[in-house]
């Protein structure tokens, strides 16, 4: 997670140029962002299991690229909410994200049980563990997702 947030972070940086034109329309920046930067901040997000600091990293980079399309300063303290509405995008970062998680847990469930991906998906490790709590793993983000949008 943290390397596409750091790639994020340089592709928005190259295009910083890009965005602050005033001759580009909303519209040519907002494909920009659609088809460069979301898909680099999102790639593999299918198998990530995002914590809560790195949602909030998401995000900034999210509002990062967003404010430059809207030449808009962070000093000027406009919420997220009313960035999102002038440059015409619905969903946040993290929404994408969990759309991603959930659609290829989809792909899992349906999955031919003879394919070595259910498998491995269904398959419970053995040996010992370390000591300490447990890491959250991928089955639990889907619940925790399901769970926060009323489908568990």
């Amino acid at each position: 997670v943290n390397h596409r947030i750091d790639e994020g972070k340089k592709v928005s940086g190259a295009l910083r140029y890009m965005w602050s034109q005033k001759t580009l329309s909303m519209e040519t920046k907002k494909g920009m962002y659609v088809s460069i930067v979301v898909p680099t901040l999102l790639y593999g997000c299918e198998a990530w299991v995002v914590n809560a600091a790195a949602r909030r990293r998401l995000e900034a980079v999210e509002m990062s690229c967003l404010r430059a399309m809207c030449g808009v300063n962070i000093m000027q303290k406009i919420r997220s909410v009313e960035i999102r509405r002038r440059c015409g995008v619905n969903k946040s970062i993290s929404q994408r994200a969990e759309e991603g998680l959930l659609r290829w847990f989809g792909h899992l469930e349906r999955m031919d049980q003879s394919r070595m991906t259910w498998k491995a998906y269904k398959s419970i490790g053995e040996g010992k563990r370390g000591r300490g709590r447990p890491r959250k793993g991928w089955k639990e983000g889907v619940k925790e997702v399901l769970w926060a949008r009323g489908k568990c």
